[in-house]
């Protein structure tokens, strides 16, 4: 395809009326006009040169209410005033007349520089050149070919009073036009017609085919502009907001936006648009438009009470169009509707945007004219609101991937109730990025919220380890000097006699306890002289059987005895698991009853805390009832837990038992998000005495007994509040009543802890299963309500 973007009309073209002429001529032959025959037939015959070709347009104006009558055969009166039509010589945008519709939105002065069609590279230029060849081509090779476009010819102008862009289809009516060749026209293939239809906007190849030295254009062409801007800028913006990007980058934000103003005609309409998340209830605007701020400059949430009464509360709760032509004259007018008035608003279009019957976004226009934006102008909305939604759609998904990848980059996972409020500081982040990527995540602290710390820990868990570790070394010990002696018994050798020397020294170690370095000791010892030994003598046919059955003896992975470390270490994963599982149900539940946040660790038994309060959440209260349902929760919590394990300790191959503790913290505290620990963490001088008593208070003591405060089968609750007694005293009575404690509330005081003093603990029996009523023991959460109601 040849370059014509700066390419000259090639044809000769000659303005003339003689067609024109003709046409009346023959209207009055056939008797059309017995009127006016005699003074049109009179004015004709003077005024020959109408006839020639006219390359002088003073002729024109010489003629002009007569050329203008004539020219109503091409342009009905009626249409003047609407219709937007030119008379222009052929091929050349130079208007001998025009209608005042016209002249009014149309410029032909510089058509061709400022239009853009809708061909390769948008030369008007290239447009005529085929129209050009395509009027031959029809005429001369008796081609079916229509003569217009293969398409319609669509042109994009700037309005020349609003100065937006206008689109029209260009239709060229060629009835007053002839051809004339200068030589005979040669036929031409239809195959080769064929290839130079499917090469339509090959310019240099129609040209030589269609050389313009060979015809001349000659009479006018009728120029008709049909207004398909709303058409076509409601395809255009449809077809912009299929970009992955369309919504979030400037350039391609502010050329949607400069579609709407065009679809409307209207330059001073502003165009905003935001979106919620459902699950964390944030209206974020598009970082692309710094807009919405209408809306936004004092709101963060689109339900929030500052809508209340508003009309977006009305828009979003109705899930339709709202037009105000004049805030002014609105009746109902809240702080929202004051805000926009000093924004210099006066009228606004609202539309939410629903995605499968839920408010996913709003789309708002606005404007500083009174009666701009209509319910009309809605309606036309309505053909492209479908793109916006889906646009919106796949902005929140995108960004919602983003800032998630964001906060597990920063924080790994978060727990659900509070995800929100990072959900919240990642977007700030992510836009905060966009303009300086050394940006950190801002603080996260939640104040005035409760701890509710418990902990199932395995009863002398340490010692129960180093008894299996130390009976394990002792047994090895003892199958190695076994082993040794078989191998003296056929052979003396003096390497063997200083290794059952070791063997004995080791075992007579062990026997007075272990200590930290035994266990790696006796392990360096077996592996690296006694199993050497084997390998060494594994041959000996004498010595095999001995040698399989030391063999036998050992476990497969660690290469030493471990049945006694193995069924430690499975009887606690066996532990571990009950009461972790029992915590995540009873969590499950409670998470129904208020949503919280919940914490679990692992160590020899489970340790768990709950925070709870308001603000971990959005728009919910916490308060007294809800704290005392949660202290009942976690009792009752603790009952099951120790109820299951109680069954469980039939099925362990160690006989382990476990111990349960509860702190009761009074006083709410404040939590900080430590990103370095990524974990949270108390804040504040007097909060972090929380955090000493939670891990000091299970070596505690009781006072003047040497008695310590946990013991198997009971649970202890630790506090510093003597009001705390009497709320925990009602608990236990109804506990009780359900059989699920048994015995008298011991209240005990407790030794001194590092950091801590005046502490003070209740301490009840957990009543065995088979005490419990059937079918009267609640589950975690059922009967919450009755239990707090009774108490």
């Amino acid at each position: 395809m040849s370059n014509v973007h700066h390419r000259a009309f090639p044809f000769k073209t000659v303005l003339s009326l003689r067609l024109l002429v003709e046409y009346w001529e023959e209207r009055i032959r056939s008797g059309e006009l017995p009127a006016f025959a005699e003074q049109l037939l009179a004015y004709i015959d003077q005024a020959p040169e109408l006839r020639q070709p006219i390359d002088d347009y003073s002729t024109l104006e010489k003629h002009r209410p007569f050329i203008n009558f004539l020219l109503t055969a091409a342009i009905p009166l009626a249409s003047n005033s609407t219709d937007l039509v030119a008379i222009i010589e052929p091929f050349n945008l130079k208007a001998i007349y025009a209608t005042p519709a016209f002249n009014a939105h149309i410029d032909l002065t510089d058509f061709e520089e400022q239009a853009v069609a809708n061909v390769p590279g948008g030369r008007v230029t290239l447009g005529k050149i085929l129209r050009a060849c395509l009027m031959i081509l029809e005429k001369y090779q008796d081609s079916r070919i229509s003569s217009s476009n293969p398409k319609p010819v669509i042109v994009a102008l700037k309005d020349k009073v609003t100065g937006l862009g206008r689109v029209y289809k260009v239709e060229l009516n060629q009835e007053f036009c002839e051809i004339i060749p200068h030589t005979a026209p040669k036929a031409i293939d239809k195959n080769i017609i064929k290839f130079l239809i499917e090469k339509i906007y090959d310019v240099d190849l129609w040209l030589q085919y269609f050389r313009p030295e060979d015809y001349t254009f000659q009479g006018f062409l009728i120029m008709r502009m049909i207004d398909v801007t709303e058409q076509e800028m409601l395809s255009s913006i449809k077809y912009d907001l299929l970009e992955r990007q369309a919504l979030m980058q400037p350039e391609s934000f502010s050329r949607i936006e400069h579609k709407v103003q065009s679809l409307f005609g209207m330059a001073d309409i502003r165009m905003s648009i935001a979106y919620l998340d459902p699950s964390n209830r944030l209206a974020i605007s598009y970082p692309a438009t710094e807009r919405w701020r209408t809306l936004l400059g004092t709101i963060s949430d689109l339900q929030g009470a500052h809508l209340s009464g508003s009309v977006y509360e009305r828009s979003w709760i109705e899930r339709r169009s709202i037009t105000v032509e004049n805030l002014e004259d609105y009746p109902f007018r809240s702080p929202i509707e004051e805000h926009l008035l000093t924004d210099g608003v006066r009228n606004i279009l609202l539309t939410p945007l629903v995605d499968e019957g839920e408010t996913i976004g709003m789309l708002e226009l606005v404007s500083p004219v009174p009666g701009q934006l209509n319910p009309v102008s809605a309606h036309k909305m309505e053909h492209v609101l479908p793109m916006f939604t889906t646009a919106v759609k796949r902005v929140k998904e995108e960004l919602s991937t983003e800032v998630r990848a964001l906060i597990q980059e920063e924080c790994t996972a978060i727990h659900a109730t509070v995800q929100w409020r990072f959900f919240e500081a990642g977007v700030n982040l992510m836009n905060k990025r966009r303009t300086n990527d050394k940006a950190v995540l801002e603080e996260i602290v939640f104040k005035d919220v409760y701890p509710l710390f418990g902990m199932a820990d395995v009863r002398n868990s340490s010692i129960e380890r180093n008894v299996a570790i130390q009976r394990d070394l002792q047994e090895n010990l003892v199958l190695a000097g076994t082993l040794l002696r078989t191998f003296q018994e056929h052979m003396s050798l003096p390497l063997l006699d200083a290794a059952l020397v070791k063997v004995e020294e080791h075992f007579a170690r062990l026997g007075r306890g272990l200590v930290s370095s035994d266990e790696s000791d006796v392990l360096d010892f077996l592996k690296q002289e006694i199993h050497p030994l084997l390998q060494r003598f594994e041959h000996e046919a004498v010595l095999q059987q001995a040698i399989e059955h030391y063999r036998s003896q050992l476990d497969p992975f660690f290469g030493v005895v471990y049945t006694r470390r193995q069924a430690f270490e499975d009887s606690l994963q066996q532990i571990n698991h009950t009461i972790g599982a029992c915590l995540d149900d009873a969590d499950d539940e409670a998470q129904k009853m208020f949503p919280h946040y919940f914490e679990k660790y692992r160590t020899d038994g489970v340790e768990f805390t709950l925070y709870v309060g308001s603000s971990l959440l959005k728009n919910i209260t916490f308060d007294a009832y809800n704290l005392q349902n949660f202290r009942l929760w976690q009792l009752l919590t603790m009952v099951d837990i120790a109820r299951k394990i109680t069954s469980l300790k039939a099925t362990l191959k160690a006989p382990l038992d476990i111990t349960q503790l509860i702190l009761v913290h009074d006083q709410p505290l404040s939590i900080r998000f430590r990103a370095d620990e990524r974990q949270f963490d108390v804040d504040g001088a007097y909060d972090i005495r929380y955090e000493i008593v939670k891990k000091r208070i299970d070596k505690a003591f009781i006072k003047n007994t040497g008695e310590r405060l946990t013991q198997p089968g009971k649970i202890a609750i630790v506090y510093n509040q003597v009001k705390i007694e009497d709320e925990y005293e009602r608990y236990f009575h109804y506990l009780r009543a359900r059989n699920l404690m048994v015995g008298v509330v011991e209240m005990l005081e407790l030794e001194a802890l590092p950091g801590a003093t005046g502490l003070r603990a209740l301490r009840i029996a957990v009543a065995p299963e088979e005490h419990a009523t059937i079918g009267e023991a609640p589950s975690l959460a059922a009967g919450m309500e009755e239990a707090l109601r009774l108490l």
